[in-house]
């Protein structure tokens, strides 16, 4: 540390001189710093660049792409007391509804009278548990998970109450007057049979509260809305749902009788083909029975066997568990398989030769790590084989199986059961990878060479080294397809039966219901109209999201255009501290304004990108339909012919409208179409390029090429500085900083330490005058 003496004897400002004289020195410092404040300007504007882009990416995706308002579509019911109507975007043809013999209600359950109140004590009931666990139909008709709800004996009854509410089980519960209520939340009838609310633990809670259940099933009243819909004769849990796009809801019935005959006979004839599907020798329970007689090796003649009985290991995987372990199964003992696992590097264990065994077992530690075949051992795997060197032989040879065993799992199994693949194989033992790419190569055409080439070369070297190997993978992967095979298989008629199941229980549910509503539904003595839905675009929502695409665009174009225009102001560079202090906040903005003007002026990557977004306007989108209406400037939208305006979109109202009454749902393909760019040959031998993108997809590709050029300049957030150019820039700024920032210390330690020796000898000069002056 330099000692310093300020202007004691000179009288001299020493501190003002060394700042002043350090101003002149800082001056490198301060270029660097403004240097380095440009370049991350420079960035920032870059990025913001980039935000822009995606902010338009994501609204081209959300409603150019989806659906947005450009396929918006509304739609209008012929009776809309009787049904009424919402079309989605996927609404298409009419839709028909030719009577309702019967609308979905709730079920709902109410318990017989009891002596509680509601603020009677769980514990009068002299309860032997402390849960329930309800279940109710949900949306889709079928009962919902059971939802657990706990309790306890200081809880009132509406305390009870209240938990089931929140719980989230689907139901309502109401106690009124020592009576329970249930209703489930879904309208419906379950479509099995099991009932709509269903108590699957803690049935006595209910039954003391006026319940007399033995089975659970508190409530199974639930009905369905039965319909019939473009000659169809269907049911749904609830009076609003949606098909082909149309969100209907039945609000009265009408035509009932004559539905519900209809209803009736469609049911009855479901319920007849479910069950037929069943039964017989070609049906899905035979099938079963035959496919897990083949696959357990089993002789079972009936269904109640096959589900009552203990079913053996399949055949088929014991062939292939044997194999498979016998061919890579552990022979190690328990110790040696301690000592083994332990190994850093088991490859190197399978490549010992018997010479490096000899060597570990007749030689010390010391020795074996001067020898050159075992440098690239570590200490510890070296020692640990020199130890263990009784067992090296049996370590060699597990190394040996996991390699095989991770050969075999990556090799595809189609290959090594193919004769003509194995053959093959045999025949490159001894070739370099080159000479097997060759040999492939002049195969012919085929699936052999078409699978050969679909693996790694050097794998198929590695197998064709050792035929012994190859024939024993063969034997295991055999095992193996059969295997999979026959299971895949057994599943498969499994499911199907299971699949049959339900659909026969679902079909007697159906049947039941409809035979409820045919009983109580008396024959119609007035025919109603059915009632027709149609769909038709919304073409003035599509035209205002054509015109928000349109303004977006526009509005983006017009910010990349005023950067790339910018005044560039050299005579302001960006403000030092020192030069901050000296200034008013409005002037440090106005300045900061003018330093950071044109940092991306006339700029590449952004002209470039420009030119590739307008480029993506120009030409037609393939595979549309109508080729008079498959290009932005056929539906009246095109680039303005005004040069001030650089390539912005102006909009033909009247074009635009014709192409949207026309046909709407082309113009949103014209935007929305995924596509691809393909290369085609005329009958002249010209290529010719088809590009079915739609607008939307060819300008978010020409974006994300603007944007991955942008990240390779200046980055994005959290990118590290070594990763972009503009920061590998700020890394060499801030390392010259540093260096600058070290060399002006020294420089102002010696202007100190020169100071204070001139202060030092002005002193002493002084001491003598004094001295002489007192003799």
């Amino acid at each position: 540390m330099v000692l310093r003496i300020g202007g004691l004897a000179s009288g001299m400002d020493i501190d003002g001189l060394v700042e002043k004289l350090m101003q002149a020195e800082r001056m490198p410092l301060n270029k660097a710093l403004q240097q380095k404040q440009t370049l991350q300007w420079q960035r920032d504007a870059y990025r913001s660049v980039n935000s822009k882009l995606k902010a338009f990416d994501t609204f081209l995706f959300d409603k150019m792409i989806l659906s947005g308002k450009m396929n918006q579509k509304t739609a209008t019911s012929s009776n809309e007391n009787l049904v009424s109507v919402k079309a989605n975007p996927g609404a298409t043809g009419n839709i028909t509804i030719g009577g309702v013999s019967q609308l979905a209600s709730a079920a709902q359950t109410v318990s017989n009278q009891t002596e509680y109140t509601g603020d009677s004590k769980l514990s009068e009931l002299n309860l032997t548990g402390n849960s329930i666990s309800i279940r109710s139909i949900g949306k889709d008709g079928r009962l919902a998970e059971a939802t657990p709800i706990d309790f306890n004996n200081d809880m009132t009854i509406n305390d009870l109450v209240k938990k089931i509410n929140d719980s989230g089980a689907g139901v309502t519960a109401l106690f009124e007057g020592g009576k329970l209520s249930l209703t489930a939340k879904n309208t419906g009838s379950e479509k099995s049979g099991q009932g709509e609310i269903v108590v699957t633990n803690g049935l006595e809670v209910f039954n003391k509260l006026g319940f007399s259940s033995t089975d659970g099933k508190l409530a199974t009243n639930g009905k369905n809305a039965m319909f019939e819909v473009n000659g169809i004769q269907t049911e749904r849990s609830s009076n609003t749902f949606t098909i082909s796009g149309y969100e209907m809801t039945l609000k009265q019935t009408f035509n009932a009788g004559d539905v519900a005959l209809k209803q009736y006979n469609a049911a009855k004839l479901e319920l007849k083909n479910a069950q037929d599907a069943m039964v017989g020798s070609n049906g899905l329970t035979q099938k079963y029975i035959d496919a897990a007689n083949r696959y357990f090796n089993t002789s079972f003649t009936t269904i109640d066997e096959l589900q009552n009985a203990t079913l053996p290991p399949s055949s088929f995987k014991t062939a292939y568990d044997t194999a498979y372990n016998s061919k890579f199964a552990s022979t190690l003992t328990e110790q040696e398989q301690a000592v083994y696992k332990d190994f850093a590097d088991k490859n190197r264990i399978a490549n010992l030769n018997d010479n490096d065994i000899d060597a570990i077992k007749n030689n010390d530690f010391d020795t074996l790590r001067a020898m050159s075949q075992f440098s690239v051992y570590s200490d510890a795997d070296l020692s640990r084989m020199k130890d263990n060197a009784g067992s090296l032989e049996n370590f060699r040879n597990q190394a040996n199986k996991e390699a095989d065993e991770r050969l075999y799992k990556a090799t595809n199994k189609n290959l090594l059961t193919n004769d003509e693949a194995i053959s093959f194989l045999d025949s490159m033992n001894g070739k370099t990878t080159e000479e097997i790419k060759t040999a492939i190569n002049d195969l012919a055409e085929g699936s052999l060479k078409t699978m050969l080439k679909g693996t790694d070369v050097e794998q198929l070297q590695f197998l064709s080294k050792d035929s012994t190997r190859l024939t024993e993978f063969k034997d295991i992967a055999t095992k193996q397809v059969t295997f999979e095979r026959e299971k895949a298989s057994f599943d498969s008629a499994k499911s199907s039966y299971e699949a049959g199941l339900r659909r026969e229980k679902d079909a007697e549910q159906a049947y039941t219901n409809a035979e409820a509503v045919k009983d109580s539904t008396p024959a119609d003595s007035v025919t109603i109209p059915p009632v027709t839905m149609q769909a038709s675009s919304d073409t003035k929502a599509a035209k205002e999201q054509i015109q928000e695409f349109v303004e977006k665009y526009n509005a983006m174009i017009e910010e990349f255009n005023k950067s790339l225009k910018e005044t560039k102001y050299r005579d302001y560079a960006p403000l030092t501290d020192e030069q901050r202090k000296d200034m008013t906040e409005n002037e440090q903005k106005l300045w900061d304004e003018k330093a950071k003007s044109g940092l991306l002026r006339n700029d590449s990557i952004i002209r470039d990108g420009m030119t590739k977004m307008r480029s993506t306007f120009i030409g037609n989108v393939a595979g549309l339909g109508d080729k008079l209406m498959d290009s932005l400037a056929e539906i009246g939208i095109t680039t303005s012919s005004d040069l001030k305006e650089s390539g912005k979109l102006v909009i033909n109202d009247k074009k635009l409208d014709e192409a949207l009454a026309k046909d709407p749902d082309q113009v949103h393909k014209l935007f929305s179409q995924s596509g691809k760019v393909t290369e085609t040959t005329d009958e002249n031998g010209r290529k010719v390029i088809n590009d079915s993108r739609g607008i939307a997809y060819r300008l978010r590709d020409a974006m994300r090429d603007m944007t991955t050029n942008i990240e390779k300049k200046a980055g994005k957030e959290g990118a590290t500085n070594q990763t972009y150019s503009l920061g590998k820039k700020i890394t060499n700024s801030d390392e010259r900083i540093t260096k600058l920032q070290a060399k002006l210390k020294d420089i102002e330690a010696r202007y100190w330490k020169q100071f204070t020796a001139m202060e030092q000898a002005i002193n002493k000069a002084n001491q003598q005058s004094s001295m002489f002056m007192q003799g």
